[in-house]
């Protein structure tokens, strides 16, 4: 078979003709050097045919050294992935994993890898000439671009990455000295019959993955920032009992956040940039605009929960730009016209009589909102309503009681709260249920937040809510509320702890299927991102169409395997129920309490 030709980083090689089709072979050596494939591979083969590689695994029995990764470039310039894993059951044994490579981790070169190499073995930029037979000016440029290539500040940094990633290169440029400290060192010198290097009895930690998360800890959203920080908490600690990803256990990094203050929130991602994690999450910011000009000049994978269409937008109309941020749940544009239908299903089908044809929206104090009022209007018509003028709404206590007296004095058969918080939303509903008008009220997100029943009580019983990233009431969603309040002595709320939850096993998938070579390669990890699907708590995440914002069900798609639910809830006796889609409904509508008396 001839040999198939490829290039790694400008160096033309060769792929191995002797691996599968498929890129990827296992074998299993044992301590006299006997060999075996597994799973049905050619690995045992490959190993037979490079004596040189064989006997660097039959090392690792011999100075018991395990979990061991590195990168094999052999007589004919075929690169290989290698990682060995040593039994602990007698006899011994060495599992062997071998991977061609056809680019190289992080774009490095093959002459970067070198360099990168010697780095870790300590050398100076004149000692690393002297290996390679170049120049230490030539040298200083390599050095440079490792260091960009890899993502990190200082050459410590790029040589424990290399340890830790296996992006060491065999045989060892120049030689085994130098790297007497070690495993690699050791194997080296072992297999070449050097007897006089001694394992190291310090034990290789790998560096934790490190997920940065902006959190409201104070402020407006200060009760759902302690949804996100504990449902990403439960995830975090539910993956690395199961031993983390790939061998690595995540870290959660918090910064707080003021999600009204564009200064909080440039220092916010500006502090998570300068810790150097591998990924940025964040919930719902007044000014997301700042926080996308920060993570896109950081370069690493962001997921917020913006549910803004306007920084959708952005994305897809510069994806060079912002190619690495995500959107974890639908937009606000789904929410007017989902408004309209409801009403003129619960007009049509169900037991509730309009006390005119007038629908109208109250839209709060959010700058980058849009809640598609023009489509909104549209639909309405279509419809038989009017729709009223869209009436915007200050962030006061006050200006919402106002609007709750206006709102009184010539009430609507409907209303959409437009508003996010439960400090507003509540103020609203006291005042107008203090003496309500004959009108159905439905209202945004905030009930989901658990300080919300706490602080209405029985009065909001019959409000209608919806979101268009809640978490379902299925057996899955049941055992994370489970595992969440056994945890943390409280029930999650009914959206963000689910989302956090939800997006860190996303991100955990996308680390895991990038693999321990990859998976702090942020160009792999958002590739990874872009292709997976996740059906999680909240539903189901993709991000495959342009903007890489998640997709409604049914709004937008009617595939609920690939999309979110956009949930209507109903406030029956404290508990919130789920009324549509239909799917996921667990209750029907009821007519509330003050419109009961308005029925003959």
């Amino acid at each position: 078979m001839p040999r198939l030709m490829a290039r790694v980083g400008g160096v033309r090689r060769s792929r191995p003709d002797d691996l599968d089709a498929d890129g990827s072979a296992l074998a299993i050596v044992w301590p006299g050097g006997q060999t075996e494939s597994a799973d049905g591979s050619c690995g045992g083969r490959f190993l037979r045919r490079r004596p040189v590689l064989l006997g660097l695994v039959r090392s690792t029995l011999a100075v018991r050294v395990d979990g061991l990764g590195f990168v094999w470039v052999g007589p004919g310039r075929d690169v290989v992935r290698v990682w060995v894993s040593v039994s602990q059951e007698t006899p011994s044994f060495a599992a062997v994993a071998l991977t061609p490579l056809d680019a190289l981790p992080h774009g490095l070169t093959l002459r970067e890898l070198d360099v990168l190499t010697l780095l870790v073995g300590g050398m100076t930029n004149s000692q690393i000439a002297a290996r390679l037979g170049s120049s230490p000016r030539t040298v200083t440029t390599h050095v440079d671009r490792v260091l960009t290539k890899l993502g990190v500040g200082n050459r410590t940094a790029a040589a424990t990455l290399a340890l830790t990633d296996g992006l060491m290169v065999l045989p060892l440029p120049g030689g085994t000295s130098g790297f007497e400290r070690f495993a690699l060192g050791r194997l080296s010198a072992a297999a070449a019959g050097h007897r006089d290097m001694r394992p190291s009895t310090r034990p290789v930690r790998k560096a934790p993955m490190v997920l940065g998360a902006a959190i409201p800890l104070s402020g407006s959203g200060r009760d759902d920032g302690m949804e996100m920080l504990r449902g990403s908490q439960l995830a975090v600690e539910e993956i690395n009992a199961r031993g983390g990803v790939n061998g690595r256990r995540i870290e959660l990094a918090v910064q707080k956040v003021d999600v009204n203050d564009a200064e909080s929130i440039s220092a916010c991602f500006s502090a998570l940039a300068d810790r150097e994690v591998d990924v940025v999450t964040s919930g719902y910011l007044s000014r997301q605009d700042v926080a996308h000009e920060v993570m896109a000049e950081y370069a690493r994978p962001y997921l917020n929960a913006a549910t803004l269409h306007t920084m959708v937008k952005r994305g897809a109309d510069d994806p060079s730009r912002y190619g690495r941020i995500f959107q974890v749940c639908p937009s606000d544009v789904l929410y007017g016209p989902k408004f309209v239908r409801a009403a003129t299903e619960f007009r049509d089908r169900c037991s509730w009589q309009p006390l005119n044809r007038d629908l109208l929206i109250l839209h709060g104090d959010w700058p980058m909102g849009d809640l598609g009022f023009d489509v909104t209007c549209s639909s309405a018509e279509r419809a038989d309503w009017m729709m009223r003028p869209l009436l915007p709404v200050g962030s006061s206590d006050v200006a919402w009681v106002n609007a709750a007296r206006a709102v009184r004095a010539d009430p609507p058969a409907a209303l959409m709260l437009g508003h996010y918080f439960v400090d507003g939303t509540v103020a609203f509903l006291r005042e107008l249920l203090r003496d309500p008008p004959p009108t159905l009220l439905y209202t945004l997100y905030s009930p989901s937040v658990p300080s919300f029943l706490d602080q209405v009580g029985d009065l909001a019983d019959g409000l209608l809510w919806a979101t268009v990233s809640g978490t379902y009431s299925d057996a899955l969603a049941h055992g994370f509320a489970q595992r969440y309040r056994a945890a943390y002595g409280v029930a999650p709320g009914r959206s963000h702890a689910g989302i956090a939850y939800d997006r860190t096993n996303v991100i955990a998938l996308a680390w895991m299927r990038s693999g321990a070579a990859g998976m702090r390669d942020p160009g792999q990890v958002t590739s990874q991102l872009r292709s997976l699907v996740h059906r999680g708590v909240n539903g189901s995440y993709q991000f495959a169409q342009p903007g890489q914002a998640s997709l409604a069900f049914p709004d937008v798609t009617m595939d609920p395997s690939i999309g979110q639910a956009h949930l209507i809830f109903q406030i029956q006796d404290r508990r919130h129920q789920i009324l549509a889609p239909g799917p996921y409904a667990n209750s029907e509508f009821k007519l509330p309490h003050w419109l009961s008396s308005t029925v003959s």
